[in-house]
């Protein structure tokens, strides 16, 4: 599944940690590609899930729907970082989604 409008500006989506820069264009394509494709499931808006993940990281209060969008950015954060890594190596390193 191809997204090349997201892609080209991603609701603010980026790969972020210590390890980033190492990610081809290819692979950060690969990546949100992979993110994209959950939240579609998922049926919901990347930014509410970037939102609610924000607050979760804030240690504020969140609705039931937000709680929802954090279980849903987790699983984005995880399939954009197994299809940014697929054939690295090693995968002790520090890329996900910038919240």
């Amino acid at each position: 599944m191809s997204h090349p409008k997201e892609l080209e500006k991603p609701v603010g989506l980026e790969f972020v940690g210590e390890h980033a820069a190492l990610l081809s264009e290819d692979e950060v394509r690969a990546g949100l590609s992979a993110a994209f494709q959950v939240f579609e499931k998922q049926g919901v808006d990347p930014e509410d899930c970037k939102l609610a993940a924000k607050k979760l990281a804030n240690d504020e209060l969140l609705t039931k729907n937000e709680a929802f969008y954090c279980l849903v950015w987790n699983e984005a954060e995880d399939a954009a970082f197994r299809a940014a890594t697929l054939g690295w190596l090693a995968r002790n390193v520090d890329i996900r989604l910038e919240t």
